[in-house]
């Protein structure tokens, strides 16, 4: 974990560590669809004053679902942290561009009953998804026919909702098994239920964390798109290098009480960030090969119509224009 964080730290070294605060703040809107770990960069950039160094007065609001991307293309916010959904937009042929990932592994684990011990054991039980054809869908889909199963046919899937609604439905014994990331997984895990498999060793690309903007802001905007993914990955660096503190935060904001807990929720986030892996073109095109799948789309998309890097690899002094 230790070697994790000095990575990131390494990666990120040659953002600007502060810049000149405008005597005006520009007031933007953020939305975001959960309180979970994934967003804790942004809370920490906020809490820090990252914004306001880069002359921006954030304005965080909780936007559930489908209800985020209209808000985005609409223009009621100016970004948007769902980055599957932001990709499968993009994918659609929406004007939107995801400009910043911060999550570039996934963070589901395959949660067990605790007398399963192996994927295999799955045969003849039911599994839990959040919705047919969705990104949980597909991983768990996934996950069991890399392990010699066939989903739907030696695997029943029922649909179960929201994350807390698939930890009730392990809990009661509705299902067998199903995805979660941090940190119900690991509260599971306490309570002897087992980690069947990590998803990250099916798919390396799959975000889960971002930011995005429409085409509209990154043309006409793009001094405000980049002071918001350097405050961003300033907030990165510090979550990364300040693990007490960032513990602290994790156990107020996601309302976990029990410190210890709170550090084995931040280490495993910590180990899964992914660094900047999806800088790679190979890592583009893997995320959209898997919406493309989760959509039905069989086109060729390019990755310039889902992504704009460009941001970021000025903020990390990566391009002088």
């Amino acid at each position: 974990m230790k070697r994790t964080a000095a990575a990131i730290a390494t990666l990120i070294i040659s953002i600007v560590t502060s810049g000149p605060v405008s005597a005006q703040l520009k007031k933007i809107r953020f939305s975001t669809s959960s309180i979970a770990v994934t967003e804790m960069q942004f809370r920490i950039a906020q809490m820090k004053g990252f914004y306001r160094e880069e002359g921006l007065d954030l304005e965080t609001v909780l936007i559930r679902g489908s209800v985020g991307m209209q808000a985005l293309i609409g223009g009621s916010v100016d970004y948007a942290s769902a980055a599957g959904s932001i990709i499968a937009a993009g994918v659609r042929g929406a004007p939107v561009r995801l400009v910043l990932i911060v999550n570039a592994k996934p963070q589901f684990d395959l949660v067990g009953q605790p007398d399963l011990k192996s994927v295999a054991q799955l045969k003849g039980k039911v599994v839990g998804i959040s919705s047919r054809g969705g990104a949980v869908d597909l991983l768990t889909q996934l996950i069991l026919t890399k392990h010699g199963l066939t989903p739907n046919k030696d695997v029943t899937s029922i649909v179960i909702g929201t994350p807390e609604e698939l930890a009730t439905a392990l809990r009661t014994g509705l299902i067998a098994a199903c995805l979660l990331s941090p940190p119900r997984q690991v509260i599971l895990y306490r309570e002897g239920f087992s980690r069947l498999a990590y998803s990250g060793d099916y798919l390396a690309s799959y975000p889960s964390g971002g930011v995005g903007a429409t085409e509209e802001k990154i043309k006409n905007n793009p001094a405000e798109v980049l002071a918001f993914v350097k405050a961003s990955l300033k907030g990165l660096q510090y979550y990364s290098q300040h693990r007490p503190e960032s513990i602290d935060i994790i156990s107020k904001y996601l309302g976990v009480k029990d410190l210890t807990l709170a550090g084995e929720v931040y280490d495993l986030h910590l180990s899964r960030l992914g660094g900047l892996s999806y800088l790679d073109d190979a890592w583009m095109r893997g995320a959209i090969d898997f919406t493309k799948k989760s959509l039905a789309v069989t086109k060729e998309i390019p990755p310039s119509q889902v992504f704009d890097f460009s941001f970021v690899e000025k903020a990390l002094g990566r391009r002088k224009n």
